[in-house]
């Protein structure tokens, strides 16, 4: 697991972890690509994958209809990008219990940490772009709901990502300063985000290049073989 730059220092010999969600913990950012294909058909918007990961890749469903609609021409009012995130809700809803039958749906080596973390009591939440809806169905068809007490997604800031906002409320609910916490991001708005919010960083290339997510305190291709004692050394 080469690294691009040396790890941060901490004040904490074990800093809370706070885990990004699609890319990070599941391998869902083709699932949602599909949702936003199958709503973005009815404002006659269509896009690639290859477009997707460079542009839109880290936004929340609301900033995305946002810039889908600017290109389209049409006003992102409230009710307007409310129609369209609860569109894209349904989309996911059916296409999230189809992959998870048809294979593996986590990120190499998430759910070992998560689980050997939940295990030793350290503090550990989600920081996600992606809705409690859709977080909560991944996590219950992971078998691994319990693991998690405190879940921050887009529902519940008013600036997702890279707004420094999702980071800052997944620490205060922990009751941790941020600065001993380590999130754990696969998009360069993640990154902005949990640095922004004085966190340390450790950047995941599963859904793009290590250059492109090169302002991680350190990064690596995915968590395979990542344990607690290997956080602690790089980050403690």
């Amino acid at each position: 697991m080469p690294a691009t730059s040396s790890p941060p220092s901490s004040l904490s010999s074990s800093p809370a972890l706070v885990f990004d969600f699609d890319g990070v913990v599941v391998d869902s950012e083709p699932l949602h690509y599909q949702a936003f294909v199958m709503v973005g058909k009815s404002i006659g918007f269509s896009f690639d994958y290859d477009q997707y990961l460079a542009q839109y890749i880290g936004f929340d469903d609301r900033d995305a209809f946002r810039l889908m609609l600017a290109v389209s021409g049409e006003d992102a009012t409230d009710d307007r990008l409310a129609e369209l995130c609860a569109s894209k809700q349904k989309a996911f809803d059916v296409l999230a219990p189809m992959a998870a039958k048809s294979g593996a749906i986590a990120i190499p080596g998430a759910l070992d940490l998560i689980d050997a973390a939940h295990a030793a009591g350290r503090p550990m939440a989600i920081a996600s772009g992606a809705t409690q809806a859709d977080i909560h169905l991944m996590l219950t068809l992971l078998d691994r709901r319990d693991r998690f007490e405190i879940i921050v997604a887009a529902d519940d800031v008013e600036k997702s990502k890279p707004d420094p906002a999702t980071y800052a409320l997944a620490a205060e609910r922990l009751g941790v300063d941020p600065t001993t916490c380590l999130a754990i991001e696969d998009t360069k708005a993640g990154l902005m985000s949990a640095r922004a919010a004085g966190m340390m960083t450790l950047g995941l290339a599963t859904t793009g290049t290590a250059e492109h997510i090169a302002i991680a305190g350190r990064v690596i291709d995915d968590l395979s073989g990542v344990t607690l004692a290997q956080l602690d050394a790089w980050y403690g």
